[in-house]
């Protein structure tokens, strides 16, 4: 019976365990991804985040109750014990992605809009603004160009003044370093973020590119992740992450509370606007709190591993 119990205790942990892949590999891929600023885009990332803690407590649960079932002992004399199970090959390559993709989906919520302007790009996106393009009335300004070149075609700033249609009457507003194909003249239109329900807000030019909106960063990011995830998936040990399945509270549980501190680090970039050196500050530690945590679970299972007196 206790060898029943016993078996049925490693299945939830399997179960489980995949789920918390699942749910993890979920909140990574969506973290990693440029999101347009608003709320939409944070309360998806936060309810994976919480996704992925939820099925982590319940792996954590099941695997307690399966060592002590595990741990009581008892012989089941009807059918022969089963062979221990050969270290999975893909959990490696797998724990190899997803170290730098956590360190990664980190690093991208620091990219976006900072200070003054972060703060405005959130009010208008929280009052249910959108970009639109609206026709110039009239250039303030004379045109400067940017050094940008499109399809042979020299790109210009100016200010420009626009009609941006708010909801209780349209109104004129002076857009500054708006930027457009060519020299802007009166007819031509450009992209503007603004608030039909706030016209104290007033309206933004809004660049549409990658590379105006945190592209730059993201793509160093994107490029380190890549060659971390290549360079790890050649020297993960089989046997060394097949014995970190095994639950010990000692280990894992650390390792939990260590990736919870990251998870910690990036609430206030989420709820609040900070300045761009404590976003990129957050950021950076709650990066590195993956690398930390799994060098924490290598050095006990290490020790556990170790002939007495080696240590």
């Amino acid at each position: 019976m206790r060898t029943r119990l016993s078996r049925a205790s490693s299945v939830g942990t399997r179960v489980t365990g995949v789920a918390m892949v699942m749910a993890v590999s979920a909140a990574l891929t969506v973290g990693i991804l440029p999101s347009p600023p608003g709320t939409e885009g944070r309360d998806l990332r936060l309810a994976l985040v919480g996704c992925s803690v939820v099925c982590v407590l319940v792996w954590m649960t099941v695997s307690v109750r399966a060592r002590r079932v595990g741990g009581v002992g008892g012989v089941e004399l009807d059918k022969p014990a089963r062979p221990e199970r050969r270290p999975s090959r893909w959990l490696p390559l797998l724990l190899a992605v997803l170290l730098p993709l956590a360190s990664g989906a980190a690093l991208v919520q620091a990219v976006g809009p900072d200070g003054e302007q972060g703060r405005w790009v959130a009010e208008v996106y929280a009052a249910g603004g959108e970009v639109h393009e609206v026709r110039i009335d009239g250039v303030v300004s004379g045109p400067r160009p940017t050094g940008v070149n499109v399809n042979g075609i020299d790109e210009y700033a100016a200010d420009v003044v626009v009609t941006l249609g708010f909801e209780d009457s349209p109104r004129g507003t002076t857009v500054r370093g708006a930027r457009t194909l060519g020299v802007p003249q009166k007819g031509d239109t450009v992209s503007v973020l603004y608030a039909p329900a706030r016209p104290g807000l007033g309206g933004r030019y809004h660049g549409s590119g990658f590379f105006s909106g945190g592209g730059v960063a993201l793509l160093w990011i994107w490029a380190v992740t890549l060659f971390a995830a290549a360079f790890g998936c050649g020297i993960l040990d089989r046997a060394r992450v097949h014995a970190a399945r095994r639950f010990r509270g000692d280990v894992h549980g650390v390792a939990a509370l260590l990736l919870g501190l990251g998870v910690l680090c990036l609430l206030p970039g989420a709820f609040f606007q900070t300045p761009t050196w404590a976003g990129w500050l957050l950021s950076f530690l709650a990066a590195c709190t993956p690398w930390l945590a799994m060098t924490w679970i290598v050095k006990r299972l290490g020790r556990a591993h170790c002939p007495a007196g080696a240590v």
